[in-house]
């Protein structure tokens, strides 16, 4: 009996401890990760207001209508001027927060914050009041560009970091992944209210997101498109509209579109003497693209410089030849022949003339650049005359109404009489 009683214990024992490697052989306690986006609250960037006057950063543009002068401060806002005869004074800052260019149609001021498109009525500085933000603006390329964008998801904004999670439980065969319903309950929709410093070089005008804004006409403004295009705005009786102009959109627009480069990006754009002047950037060049008026044809002359990039240019009609800054010096670019088919450059020419100038532009047959110092220059073929230098006057952006030229620097807005480029006179 007890040999049976025993035999019958051992088949027992060795039943149980086959139930219990089936049940728990392909069971294990393991740790999984799952990375979460964290999404841009514009609620404090997109917070638009006049605000206590800020030590001026760096001044990058001047506008003006009638009553006004509006000067840019890179990503931080907007300096006011009231016009008074024939002097100004200061009236307000508005706070933009990550601005990088702006402009005017009237009393509508278009301005980019950060990725957004914003008009703001500014008939009244003092009391701003945003008209229309256009979401994503400048943040919409596609096709081969898509990687010029900042990551964006729609109806949650944009990405600007992310956060790991770990989870630890049990999984089998029949269920391989741990269930991370509840971490996507509470991780989902991760906010932040501050953009990562990584995002930011100490040339903020070459960082994402790539803003462009000029006013062309009396109420249209130029943006970048989402490929090879323009983006046009306007905003009339109380309703933003937008259109993309593409190079074979009929009827086709006043200026040819801008064309995206394999292997650079648009770093500046301004409207001057009827061009568009796009400036861009490489790894380790630069170009300046001027797109002239549809007549008849489009013309998008390229100058293209494997050893700089290019901070400012102008264009001298006579000589048939663009002035360029390169940081160091002053060229030349020459294109002599009316050969439609042609858009490059046949001759450049550096003039060994040492400066740190970040502004250049043409007052008739001269030309005046400006920086820590504003010299004026007779050029000719071939040559750049030094004329006479002005140490006193100072500046990193400019805007010239007639025989006025105002500049800006850290100390404020100064206007001065040009109306004798010898005798340059500060208008008290």
């Amino acid at each position: 009996m007890k040999y049976h009683f025993y035999l019958l214990l051992i088949f027992v024992l060795l039943g149980c401890e086959n139930n219990y490697e089936d049940s728990y052989r392909y069971s294990k306690i393991i740790s999984q990760s799952k990375d979460y986006s964290v999404y841009l609250d514009m609620s404090e960037i997109g917070n638009i207001q006049v605000t206590a006057r800020l030590p001026q950063g760096s001044l990058f543009k001047i506008v003006s209508n009638d009553k006004y002068y509006f000067v840019g401060d890179m990503l931080n806002g907007i300096y006011v001027y009231e016009k008074k005869e024939e002097s100004v004074s200061y009236l307000c800052f508005i706070e933009c927060r990550y601005i990088k260019d702006f402009d005017l149609t009237d009393n509508q001021l278009f301005c980019n914050n950060f990725a957004d498109l914003v008009v703001l009525d500014v008939s009244n500085p003092l009391q701003i009041n945003i008209l229309h933000r256009q979401k994503n603006h400048f943040n919409r390329f596609t096709s081969y560009k898509d990687y010029w964008n900042v990551p964006y998801v729609e109806g949650k904004g944009l990405i600007v970091g992310s956060e790991t999670h770990v989870l630890t439980g049990t999984v089998t065969d029949k269920k391989p992944n741990l269930d991370f319903t509840k971490y996507d309950s509470l991780y989902g929709n991760l906010m932040t209210k501050v953009l990562p410093d990584s995002w930011f070089s100490n040339h903020p005008e070459i960082d994402k997101p790539y803003i462009g804004i000029i006013k062309i006409g009396t109420d249209q403004i130029y943006t970048y498109g989402t490929y090879n295009s323009w983006a046009i705005c306007t905003f009339l009786s109380g309703t933003f509209n937008v259109r993309e102009e593409y190079v074979w959109t009929t009827p086709r627009g006043k200026y040819a579109p801008p064309y995206y480069y394999s292997d650079a990006w648009p770093v500046r754009m301004f409207f001057s003497d009827s061009l568009i002047y796009i400036l861009g950037s490489g790894n380790n060049s630069g170009y300046s693209d001027c797109i002239t008026s549809n007549e008849p044809y489009f013309l998008t002359f390229h100058l293209y410089f494997p050893t700089f990039k290019p901070l400012d240019i102008t264009y001298l009609p006579d000589l048939r030849e663009f002035l360029v800054l390169s940081g160091q010096s002053i060229w030349g670019a020459f294109k002599y022949t009316d050969d439609q088919t042609s858009v490059y450059m046949e001759k450049y020419i550096d003039y060994k003339i040492q400066t740190v100038a970040t502004s250049i532009l043409r007052i008739e047959n001269n030309v005046i650049t400006l920086g820590d110092e504003l010299s004026v220059y007779l050029p000719s073929e071939d040559e750049l005359k030094l004329v006479k230098t002005y140490p006193d006057i100072s500046g990193t952006c400019w805007s010239k109404e007639g025989d006025v030229l105002a500049v800006a620097n850290i100390q404020g807005l100064f206007l001065y009489d040009i109306s004798d480029l010898e005798n340059i006179k500060l208008i008290p």
